[in-house]
């Protein structure tokens, strides 16, 4: 049995990520705004930080901190699943 290892540094740029996955980042600087896929929402709630990937929505509360987090949660998954999904799994 091989051994799996969790590589950070492989993960998306979060910018580059956020984009991907379609969502319209909305402002200027570090945070941005967009509407948040975790609930129903009209307007943009969710904070995303583009150098990080930290997010948190100011109306359902969802947070984390990268994207890895992010993906982990829209879709459902494990740390492992949403790292080899991401290509952070080697």
């Amino acid at each position: 049995m091989s051994a799996t290892h969790f590589q950070r540094a492989a993960l998306p740029d979060p910018r580059a990520y956020f984009k991907s996955v379609g969502l319209r980042l909305v402002g200027r600087g570090r945070w941005r705004s967009v509407v948040c896929p975790f609930h129903d929402d009209a307007h943009p709630s969710l904070r995303v930080n583009i150098d990080t990937g930290a997010y948190k929505c100011m109306a359902c509360g969802a947070k984390g901190g990268d994207v890895l987090a992010f993906h982990r949660q829209r879709h459902g998954l494990s740390f492992v699943q949403a790292a080899r999904d991401l290509g952070a799994m080697a």
